[in-house]
């Protein structure tokens, strides 16, 4: 049903009560939840299927297509995550930093962490495809400013991206020279078979449907082409100990977080075979100081900065060694996938 809530300030919304991917009744996970980031109004509430096999987490109610814009039209002007800088670093702070960071580095390099880190960070600058198809024609997805569209180019693609936001498109062609289209990728209305390749990075849960998105995706792709879809990872490290204060909660423009599994299952649905997920915690860092700097404003406090990094590093080393354990609690999910005849 769709109706306007005053505790949403405007924004019309729909009744999602039932699971996206299984139909099982939803259960409140997280309510009275503000947007942390870009000061959109309203008090939103999440969901979780209790169905163990799916564990998907969705907004109810969500904002509707025609009034999701109005979580993006503002910013947060408290810039929460700007280089730290609202955490306690007197003298006391800088001297046990000067201590704490080389060991921490030391350890990191000994242990081969800090390569196994490297590795994740440059595997996800180039989209997880490190064997560019010669000439071979990629499709960005919600492309941004076209930073790793351009890293892409520079690897052998042949590029072209997409994106809702008229500022991005235009940040992406006076950047980089990139050929980006505006609007949704349904209404753009490629030829059928395009593309060598599709990304979407960080786009799936901002959908109303996760699953017409992908399937559109496959009409584009070449027989054998390749998906790539990275996304927040809701079994994550950083969800189960920051919970409410998570960063990549996001509301209310996060609509869908997905599971490894539920993933998987929607990337079936929509036709894709040959289909693997993994876990990568190439990002960890950003979320973790970012997610820390939300649970301090909602408590009300500033903590010490080697207190911060501390804790982060900490974090760090915990989620690298589950990872390497075949604990899948990366901060993402990476999911690849094929179309074949």
């Amino acid at each position: 049903m769709i109706g306007y809530d005053n505790k949403t300030d405007g924004i019309y919304t729909l009744d999602v009560p039932s699971c996206y991917m299984c139909g099982s009744r939803g259960i409140p996970l997280y309510t009275a939840m503000t947007d942390r980031l870009f000061g959109a109004p309203g008090f939103w509430t999440l969901k979780r299927c209790p169905d163990p096999s799916c564990g998907l987490v969705w907004m109810d109610p969500m904002p509707t297509k025609s009034e999701v814009w109005k979580a993006y039209r503002t910013y947060y002007t408290h810039r929460m995550g700007e280089n730290m800088g609202g955490h306690s670093n007197d003298r006391l702070s800088r001297l046990i930093l000067k201590i704490i960071k080389p060991i921490f580095k030391i350890y990191m390099a000994a242990s081969g962490l800090r390569k196994l880190e490297k590795s994740w960070r440059y595997q996800r600058e180039y989209a997880y495809l490190q064997d560019p198809l010669p000439e071979g024609r990629l499709l960005d997805v919600g492309c941004g400013n076209g930073d790793m569209l351009d890293r892409l180019r520079r690897q052998g693609w042949y590029v072209e991206g997409t994106d809702v936001d008229p500022e991005a498109v235009i940040n992406a062609h006076d950047k980089h020279g990139l050929t980006v289209h505006q609007g949704l990728l349904e209404e753009l209305q490629f030829p059928t078979g395009s593309f060598d390749a599709v990304t979407l990075s960080h786009v799936i849960e901002h959908v109303h449907n996760p699953c017409e998105l992908l399937g559109e995706c496959l009409r584009v792709l070449k027989h054998h082409g390749r998906l790539v879809l990275i996304t927040p990872n809701i079994d994550g490290l950083g969800h189960q100990k920051f919970g409410k204060s998570w960063l990549p909660l996001d509301p209310p423009r996060h609509l869908h977080l997905f599971t490894e599994n539920t993933l998987r299952k929607c990337a079936t649905r929509s036709g894709f075979q040959s289909i693997e997920t993994r876990s990568t915690a190439a990002h960890a860092q950003g979320v973790f100081e970012r997610s820390i700097e939300i649970e301090d404003c909602m408590n009300g406090f500033k903590r010490r900065k080697w207190l911060l990094r501390t804790k982060i590093a900490i974090l760090k080393v915990r989620e690298y060694r589950k990872i390497l354990k075949g604990e899948g609690v990366g901060e993402e999910i990476v999911l690849t996938g094929r179309k074949k005849i």
